[in-house]
């Protein structure tokens, strides 16, 4: 959550990312969707949940890189579904 975002981000929980553009276009293939909105006050809703937005997010920073082997499968599928999906 970066106070100089551009990109606001509502999972389906109702959790807020604020991410910056830059960072989602050079990592990812299929994110931020066609038609995000540029102004940070227009909020971009995904179907995902926050938990698995937090680390996926994760892997769109230069930091290093989260392990996932505690993670067990019920929560491994959505991430992975979510990582082919936006391409990350």
């Amino acid at each position: 959550n970066a106070p100089d975002a551009h990109v606001v981000v509502r999972s389906s929980d109702n959790v807020e990312f604020r991410l910056h553009k830059k960072n989602l276009e050079c990592t990812t293939g299929a994110f931020p969707p066609a038609g995000t909105p540029v102004h940070t006050d227009e909020i971009v809703r995904l179907t995902e949940s926050a938990a698995t937005l937090e680390i996926l997010f994760q892997f769109i920073y230069p930091r290093r890189i989260p392990s996932l082997e505690s993670l067990d499968f019920d929560s491994l599928l959505p991430l992975a579904e979510a990582a082919e999906k936006y391409e990350v």
